[in-house]
C-alpha cells in the first residue's frame, strides 16, 4: 500500500516564484571573510599536492566560516530546499582554483559521485554538439525541461555565459503537490506508484536497460515528501517495456509539467559569472532555457556541476534510485549520450 500525503505541506519547501521580489530575497553574497577562508585552504591544498580528486572534507576544513556552511546546508536539507550563493571571484582564480574551492565546499555537505559514464564528478556543463551531436543534455545548448537528476544534492556554478540565453529555471516540488492535491488527488495515486526508468544506455554491466522496479514521482517517508521526476526517461522506460500509459496516468504528468511551469511557481534567472546554486534534488526541479555560444569571439556558456550523495541524508525509498550504486558509474570507452542501444532498437531505420 503507498503511503500517500493527503495534507497540504506546509513548510519552506513549498515556496513559489512569487514569494520572492528579486534575487535579493533568497542570495547569500559572500564576505571578505568566506574568500579569505577558502583562499587558506587552496594554500594548503597547493602546498600538499592536492588534485581534485584527492580532496575530502579533511582537507578542506575552513573553521572560521564553518558555521556558514552549515547553516547553508541545513537550508538545503530541511529549510527551503536551496542556497544561492554569490561572489566567487572566477576573474581572479582560475578555472581549477574554482572548482577545486566548489568541490570543497561540496565535501561538507555530501561524497562527490561521477555524473555519467565518463567518471566526471566534477561536471562541465557546455554545449560539446560540435564534438557530439548526440552529446547527453548538460553536454548541448537545447531547452532542457523541469526535471531531477540522480543525487540528493545538485550545485552548478557560473564560471562564463552564453552569447544568448541559458536562463536556469527552478520549482518546488512540494509546491506542485500542493497544486495537484488541492485541484486533482486523483493523479496523486499513479504518481506515487511510479514508473519504470529507462537508464540512458548509462547502466552498469550487469544492470538492466530499465529499473527492475517503478520509480516514484513521489513519496512520502518519514513526514518528508521526496521527488524523482525525469519525464523523458520515464517515458522510454515504459516504451522499452513495451507498456502503454493509461489515460489517468499521461493526464498525471501533463498536470505536472503544467503546474511546474506556471510563472507564479517557477523561479527563472540568469547564473552570473561567480554565482552558484546548491539544492536539494529531492525537493527542486530544474531546467535552462536554450543557449546559443559564439565561439570564435570566445563567447561560451560554462559551469561546474556537482553532484553529492548525502549518506544518512533525506529519507527516501531505495526505489527512487535509478541505479544500484549513487551516480553513474564510469564505463571506458562508453560515451553520455541518453540514448542507449535499448532505445535506438525502437526507432524506424531512418532516424538511427
Amino acid at each position: 500500500m503507498v503511503n500517500i500525503c493527503r495534507t497540504p505541506i506546509d513548510h519552506p519547501s513549498a515556496w513559489r516564484s512569487r514569494d520572492f521580489a528579486s534575487p535579493d530575497d533568497y542570495a547569500i553574497d559572500l564576505a571578505p571573510r568566506h574568500i579569505e577562508a577558502f583562499e587558506r585552504a587552496l594554500e594548503r591544498i597547493r602546498a600538499e599536492g592536492l588534485t581534485l580528486d584527492d580532496i575530502e572534507r579533511r582537507h578542506f576544513e575552513v573553521p572560521e566560516i564553518a558555521g556558514d556552511i552549515a547553516g547553508w546546508f541545513g537550508e538545503i536539507q530541511h529549510g527551503r530546499g536551496f542556497v544561492f550563493l554569490r561572489g566567487f571571484p572566477v576573474g581572479r582564480w582560475s578555472e581549477d582554483e574554482v572548482g577545486i574551492v566548489f568541490w570543497g565546499i561540496g565535501t561538507h555537505m555530501g561524497i562527490g559521485v561521477s555524473q555519467s559514464v565518463l567518471g566526471d564528478r566534477l561536471g562541465h556543463m557546455m554545449d560539446f554538439s560540435h564534438e557530439d551531436p548526440n552529446a547527453r543534455a548538460y553536454r548541448n545548448r537545447q531547452e532542457l525541461d523541469l526535471h531531477t537528476d540522480l543525487s540528493e544534492i545538485v550545485a552548478t556554478l557560473s564560471l562564463s555565459k552564453a552569447k544568448t540565453g541559458g536562463a536556469s529555471r527552478f520549482c518546488s516540488m512540494a509546491t506542485v503537490h500542493n497544486e495537484i492535491l488541492a485541484a486533482h488527488p486523483e493523479y496523486l495515486e499513479p504518481l506515487y506508484r511510479g514508473f519504470p526508468y529507462y537508464r540512458g544506455g548509462e547502466e552498469a554491466p550487469g544492470e538492466e536497460p530499465v529499473t527492475p522496479w517503478n520509480v516514484p514521482v513521489f513519496s512520502y517517508l518519514e513526514s518528508c515528501l521526496s521527488a524523482r521526476y525525469v519525464r523523458y526517461y520515464l517515458e522510454a522506460g515504459v516504451e522499452v517495456l513495451g507498456r502503454k500509459m493509461s489515460e489517468l496516468e499521461r493526464a498525471a504528468l501533463d498536470c505536472v509539467d503544467e503546474v511546474a511551469h506556471r510563472p507564479d511557481v517557477m523561479l527563472e534567472f540568469t547564473l552570473e559569472p561567480g554565482e552558484a546554486m546548491f539544492y536539494n534534488n529531492f525537493l527542486v526541479m530544474h531546467a535552462r532555457t536554450a543557449f546559443e555560444d559564439d565561439r570564435a569571439a570566445g563567447i561560451r556558456r560554462h559551469l561546474l556541476r556537482l553532484w553529492l550523495d548525502v549518506p544518512e541524508g533525506r529519507a527516501a525509498p531505495k526505489e527512487m534510485h535509478i541505479h544500484a550504486t549513487p551516480g553513474i558509474a564510469r564505463q571506458q570507452d562508453k560515451r553520455p549520450t541518453g540514448e542507449g542501444d535499448a532505445y535506438k532498437a525502437l526507432l524506424p531505420a531512418e532516424a538511427e
